[in-house]
């Protein structure tokens, strides 16, 4: 009897804490604000690092603003819903051509935006869990500006031992949905050799103002 109400309890404490701490039976290494915070805080640190702001280091500046990027965000994922029901359409081939240019189109966008915040304070508000999904996660930031509050919200997947973003709200706006309405828009008219033209100038023309 003693045995079988050790065991009762031991089971309601393992189910109190996957309740709390459903990224733990998922296996990832750390919370989600957590993973959000040390990509965020290590774009901002290379950012402001004296040694990599010379126009000589813009090279490897921009490579380590990159990797940044890619060890957090799940461009796969983020390409398929950008693209929403034409994914389903596209040949293999095509999809890989598609992601590549998305990524390309996606890091300069999201880089962008964090670069003309880089030396404002950014608060890590708090982390919600999916309601019916344990593998999903949203984590609330805010950039401190002027007296004003930008957000800039994350939503996350676990994957393996990390949180991938699926997509970034900046200011109310959703990437993911915003690009998916405006491809939808060009694919309407110009088919998909006209989306990825579209998307190359897209890149061109935001690597040029970069430049300047």
């Amino acid at each position: 009897m003693k045995l079988m109400m050790k065991m009762k309890k031991i089971l309601g404490v393992l189910a109190i804490v996957c309740l709390v701490l459903p990224p733990l039976v998922f296996g990832a290494s750390a919370a989600p604000i957590e993973q959000v915070r040390d990509t965020v805080e290590g774009i901002l640190a290379v950012m402001r690092d004296e040694a990599l702001s010379d126009p000589a280091q813009k090279d490897e500046r921009r490579t380590k603003l990159m990797a940044l990027v890619d060890d957090r965000f799940d461009f796969m994922e983020m390409a398929k819903r950008s693209l929403g029901r034409n994914w389903k359409v596209r040949t293999k081939e095509e999809r890989a051509v598609f992601q590549d240019l998305f990524a390309d189109l996606l890091k300069n966008t999201y880089v962008g935006r964090i670069e003309a915040y880089s030396d404002e304070k950014i608060e890590y508000s708090k982390e919600i869990f999916g309601r019916n999904k344990s593998d999903r996660a949203k984590v609330y930031t805010k950039i401190l500006k002027n007296g004003h509050e930008i957000p800039i919200n994350y939503s996350l997947m676990v994957k393996g031992n990390e949180w991938l973003v699926y997509d970034v709200v900046i200011e109310g706006v959703s990437l993911v949905r915003n690009y998916r309405t405006e491809f939808g828009r060009i694919l309407n008219k110009e088919k998909f050799p006209g989306l990825l033209s579209r998307i190359q100038e897209k890149i061109q023309i935001n690597e040029e103002k970069r430049e300047k």
